[in-house]
């Protein structure tokens, strides 16, 4: 028995040794760091090697009363389209809503919110990396608010939360992310967005933001789409307005962008909370529930030859 112990402790210790970062991982570790570390020199499918990336187009878009954010569904690993239907917005926080203990029946709305605040995280880059992010930052925040009680989080906070976590460790960045932190302030009583770039840079969006590779297809049509905004944009756009732009946006960035596909997975975000809408890209939102978007009805009919001679007949 006692030759057993003297041949497993040291095996059982050098295993501990080389999966503790696993077991514990250090202040700023990367979930895709380590499986690359790990995954290196496997066999198999060479897509299941690769690292999971959401290539993806996120937008933002401020209006009168808060924050329209979208985006699109597809996630990838290299060539291979490892998920159609993805969920790249994860709501980190929600209004805290109480019963009011006398309402009169006239009284709209019929609940009280004690905190209106709403937040959601856009994530681009490595799956692995912005899904542990948003992991992170909502468990942070919902344990202030048992702890605190009236604690209020902020937009702001929560973006500079993020920056912190992905600047630990002072060098260059471990996490492959791009992140929009967006969402409903309470304190500021309107909408917020902030972006979040792969190196850790933070700033403050007043209009709108647009991340991942579909991005620059949308910046310049952007540009033209918003070159009469003035500084007063923000208060006077409409919700229907943005919920189109955002919708039409997406829906220009899936056509062009090879890493974007899917659906338009949008959030509504105010004082009433989040509201979520999926819209497929192509639809004719004429007959549907979705808020309509120009060009969205329209059929065209093309060919590959077009603008090309009309082939030999028999041909």
């Amino acid at each position: 028995m006692n030759d057993c112990f003297r041949i497993l402790v040291p095996i059982i210790t050098c295993w501990l040794l080389n999966n503790a970062e696993a077991v514990n991982p250090s202040p700023n570790f990367s979930p895709s760091a380590y499986s690359h570390r790990h995954e290196a020199g496997g066999t198999g499918n060479n897509h299941l090697q690769e690292e999971i990336d959401l290539g993806t187009t996120l937008v933002a878009i401020k209006y009168a009363g808060g924050v329209v954010v979208g985006a699109d569904t597809r996630t990838s690993a290299g060539g291979y389209v490892s998920n159609k239907f993805a969920y790249k917005i994860n709501p980190i926080f929600r209004p805290d809503f109480e019963d009011p203990t006398e309402v009169d029946e006239s009284d709209e709305p019929s609940r009280i919110s004690s905190s209106s605040s709403s937040c959601v995280l856009c994530r681009s880059g490595s799956a692995a990396d912005t899904q542990w992010l948003a992991g992170l930052a909502k468990q942070r925040f919902q344990m202030r608010k048992l702890e605190r009680p009236g604690y209020r989080p902020s937009i702001s906070e929560v973006a500079h939360f993020l920056r912190y976590q992905m600047r630990q460790g002072g060098g260059e960045s471990q996490f492959q992310a791009s992140l929009i932190c967006a969402g409903y302030d309470s304190v500021t009583n309107g909408g917020q967005i902030f972006g979040v770039t792969p190196g850790g840079s933070l700033w403050e969006e007043d209009n709108f933001c647009v991340s991942g590779s579909g991005s620059t297809i949308l910046l310049g049509y952007l540009d033209d789409a918003l070159q009469t905004a003035k500084q007063n944009f923000a208060s006077e756009y409409t919700e229907e307005c943005a919920i189109a732009l955002v919708t039409k946006l997406l829906r220009l960035s899936i056509a062009r962008d090879g890493s974007s596909g899917g659906l338009v997975r949008l959030y509504v975000i105010n004082r009433n909370g989040l509201e979520e809408r999926t819209v497929y890209p192509f639809m004719d939102t004429s007959t549907s529930t979705a808020p309509s978007v120009e060009g969205a009805g329209e059929k065209t009919t093309h060919t590959d030859l077009e603008g090309f001679a009309k082939p030999v007949s028999g041909c």
